[in-house]
């Protein structure tokens, strides 16, 4: 196993829970019902959690550890603040942009589970499982509450 690939996909990970770990943030900070600010700052919390998680198995790697939100995010973050001058969002709509990053993420962690328990090590490969579970869990919820309010 080599240590430079599995950081690389791990990073890649990282990099995803810390936009998402923003975009919940920034969500909650939007959003009209106190229960879901809440639901937002508690899935803002797991994604740090989850980034830090795979930072430690990174370090212990002895690989370099991303530690910034991506490009895209941060471009991203700009460009709603902008239209959050001109309007604000709905709680539905926070809602399907925090599913469609979840999107991103889901395929991230899918794309590297599909390495395989061979690419690295077992105790990785569990991690990344369980987290992977979690964000589809997050997922189910998010496209719950959206049918849910576009049904009313």
């Amino acid at each position: 196993m080599e240590t430079e690939k599995i950081a690389r996909e791990l990073n890649y990970l990282i990099i995803h829970n810390l936009d998402a770990q923003e975009a919940y943030i920034e969500a909650a900070g939007s959003a009209a019902s106190k229960d879901l600010r809440d639901a937002m700052l508690s899935e803002a919390e797991k994604r740090g959690s989850f980034a830090r998680e795979l930072q430690r198995e990174v370090k212990a790697l002895g690989e370099e550890v991303a530690e910034d939100v991506s490009l895209a995010a941060m471009w991203k973050n700009v460009m709603q603040g902008i239209r959050g001058w001109f309007r604000k969002p709905t709680d539905v709509k926070l809602v399907e942009e925090c599913r469609q990053g979840d999107d991103e993420t889901i395929i991230a962690y899918d794309t590297v589970l599909q390495l395989g328990e061979k690419f690295m090590p077992s105790s990785i490969y569990n991690i990344i499982i369980k987290q992977r579970k979690e964000i589809g869990l997050t997922y189910q919820a998010l496209i719950k509450y959206h049918e849910q309010q576009l049904a009313h």
